[in-house]
């Protein structure tokens, strides 16, 4: 049975600092920041699933549900942000 990916699960707005970085990370333009400068998922069937903002959120407020059981090799230097996102 193959999995179908939920890519972006979740968007703590709790968490979200406002920011911005995952909206100006994100390759595929799926990110946006409300009227309160809180991150939604704008168009989440365009998402691909490459843990970009994930990866970068300060705050960890950013879950991309793991489909895979390994991170994709896409943009590997990109550091995980200290604190944030998965680990």
């Amino acid at each position: 049975m193959r999995r179908t990916p939920t890519m972006i699960e979740r968007i703590d707005a709790d968490k979200c600092v406002g920011c911005g970085t995952c909206v100006s990370h994100c390759p595929l333009d799926t990110l946006r920041l409300d009227e309160n400068g809180k991150a939604y998922i704008a168009y989440g069937d365009d998402c691909m699933t490459c843990y970009i903002c994930e990866r970068l959120c300060p705050s960890g407020a950013i879950f991309v549900h793991p489909f895979r059981e390994e991170l994709p090799p896409v943009f590997p230097n990109i550091p995980r942000a200290l604190g944030g996102g998965a680990q």
